[in-house]
């Protein structure tokens, strides 16, 4: 799943990693078209480009592929087996 998704995410633009990264980050849109100065509306047309580009449903599957692809756990690199 990881290389498919990096091959689309190659296609998306600067702006579009950014508002997807916003997204992972739990920001909702109105917090988004704040950062960036923007409106919602634009937020919104953003959103739905990325999922197309991306091919997923939603505002939760775009977090957890951002995530995912990231490395992101917690600020702490990711490990296997780890017990708590």
């Amino acid at each position: 799943m990881t290389g498919t998704y990096e091959m689309h995410a190659e296609s998306l633009t600067s702006r579009e990693r950014q508002i997807a990264q916003a997204v992972s980050r739990g920001l909702r849109n109105r917090q988004i078209a704040g950062e960036f100065g923007i409106s919602e509306e634009t937020v919104k047309k953003h959103l739905a480009t990325i999922y197309g580009k991306l091919a997923l449903p939603g505002r939760v599957a775009l977090a957890v592929h951002v995530l995912r692809t990231s490395g992101f756990n917690g600020g702490t690199p990711m490990t296997t087996g780890a017990s708590l």
